[in-house]
Parts: C-alpha cells; sequence; structure tokens
C-alpha cells in the first residue's frame, strides 16, 4: 500500500507561532500511532526531531519545538509548500517547494551531523527582518482566514504577491467585499505601529505602473488598539484602479516621515 501524504502551504501564523498544524483527516487515521516526537527526513540527508503536542480544544496535534529551527535553516516562509509522506512510526519524507511551486535547491552538508531541535541552527532570517535585515511583507489578523476561502485565482494572486521582493516595509491588503462597498480598508496594526508617524493622518500612495507617478491622498485614522483605518480618499482610489474582489494590493513604504507608499496591485483575474 502506498504511503500516506498531504502537503501543507505556509501561512503567516506557521512561522509567526512556530507551530504547523496536522491535517484533521490525516489525524483521525494515524494519530494514534503518533510519538510525542516526529522525524524528518529531508532530501539533502539531514533528519530533523520535533515535538508533536496536541490542542486542547479539538485534540488535533502540532509540530512545535523543533519547527522554528527547521523553517529557519531552509528559509521556510509564507507562500511555501512542504510535501509530507508518512512512512509509520512517525518518520516523514519531506520535500520542500518555494512560491513557485519549484522545489528548492537544498544546502549541502554532512548528512551525519543531522540538527535537532535542542541544538543550535542557523540565525533565524524572520528574525533578522524584525531587527533591520530581510523585511518581510506584513499582512493582518485575517490573512490566514481568507487565504482559506479564497478561489484558486485568488490564492495564485497572493503567492505571486508574496513572491515580489521589497527592500522596504511592506504590507499586503487582498481586496474583500468591504473594501468596495463601505469603502474603506485596514492597514495592519504590525505594520502602522513599527513604521509610520503618530502625527501622520494621510497617507500619499503612488501607482507602481504608471510611468507618470499618479498618486492619491488617502485619510487615515489610528484605532485605539493599534493600525489604521484608511477613509476618505480609499474609494477613490480603488475606482481609478478598477479593484476587483481578490485582488491584492501590496503597499510599500518609501518615505516614512512622510507616509508616502508604493502600491503594487496583482489581479485575481489574471490569474484565472
Amino acid at each position: 500500500m502506498d504511503s500516506p501524504s498531504f502537503f501543507k502551504i505556509i501561512l503567516p501564523s506557521a512561522i509567526i507561532d512556530k507551530k504547523l498544524l496536522l491535517p484533521p483527516n490525516f489525524v483521525m487515521q494515524h494519530g494514534g500511532e503518533l510519538a510525542s516526537l516526529a522525524t524528518f527526513i529531508v532530501p539533502d540527508g539531514r533528519t530533523w526531531e520535533m515535538a508533536i503536542v496536541k490542542r486542547r480544544r479539538d485534540g488535533m496535534k502540532m509540530l512545535c519545538r523543533g519547527w522554528s529551527e527547521f523553517t529557519a535553516f531552509y528559509s521556510i516562509s509564507h507562500g511555501y509548500l512542504l510535501v509530507f509522506k508518512y512512512k509509520g512510526n512517525s518518520n516523514f519524507h519531506v520535500r520542500i517547494y518555494d512560491p513557485t511551486s519549484c522545489e528548492i535547491e537544498y544546502p549541502n552538508g554532512d548528512p551525519i551531523r543531522s540538527p535537532r531541535y535542542h541544538h543550535g541552527t542557523r540565525p533565524n532570517e524572520h528574525e533578522e527582518g524584525r531587527s533591520g535585515g530581510r523585511i518581510g511583507t506584513i499582512v493582518g489578523k485575517s490573512f490566514e482566514q481568507i487565504c482559506k476561502k479564497a478561489t484558486p485565482s485568488g490564492k495564485r494572486a497572493i503567492f505571486a504577491a508574496m513572491k515580489l521582493k521589497l527592500q522596504n516595509p511592506s504590507f499586503m491588503l487582498i481586496v474583500q467585499h468591504y473594501n468596495l462597498s463601505n469603502p474603506m480598508a485596514y492597514v495592519p496594526g504590525e505594520f502602522a505601529n513599527k513604521y509610520l508617524s503618530p502625527n501622520c493622518s494621510q497617507m500619499k500612495v503612488r501607482d507602481s505602473s504608471s510611468s507618470r507617478g499618479r498618486e492619491w491622498a488617502i485619510q487615515f485614522s489610528w484605532r485605539e488598539r493599534g493600525g489604521l483605518n484608511l477613509g476618505l480618499g480609499w474609494g477613490a482610489f480603488a475606482d481609478d484602479k478598477e479593484l476587483e474582489i481578490e485582488d491584492i494590493c501590496l503597499f510599500e513604504l518609501l518615505k516614512p516621515a512622510d507616509c508616502i507608499m508604493k502600491v503594487h496591485i496583482f489581479r485575481a483575474s489574471f490569474y484565472s
């Protein structure tokens, strides 16, 4: 009989929370034989051990200790895809694919000296991004739920936006119905609180696709718990750019003091 297999698309929560939830159907069928430690066997010859814990509210099982070291070592971030083949006895063969759907080039190394979760490993690139190194795109708290409900073309637009490498701080907005009907939009608190001046009340948005540097002025208000609501001016911007549901707006901060942003738009219809 073929080995059971499944894949996981890595969402921001898996990196931020340092946990990966195993698929419910897999847990229902094989959870009884899973030990407290799982072993990942990767094509580069390395093996990784990480703890398996049960989530209290529903009994689902998650990977925790050792997971963040594994993702850091292979530079795994949101948009990556991992394919698991279960070999029994809590052993998994794991292959890693980047957001372009290509398998990564695994680092060379001695497979005998296999990393474990209780040993040190490479610096966490995601932490470097928060301390002045490579900067990742920030998404809102509802990002994971929106991704799960997205159409195939919407998901492809999300992955295309994730592949864009920017040198400046950025945040991603997935256009939803309320963004067009209200109209208003929300800037994630993590981005606003870290990069924008509390004295600002207006965002200037420049079009990345316009050679003439077209610009929109969008008023915003600060929320009590952090983050911004984009208000007056957002509707004009959405109309002018003919935004539709599931289009992706990737906002890149050019000048923090003046709150000048550049917007990169990925249209879901293009990926249908």
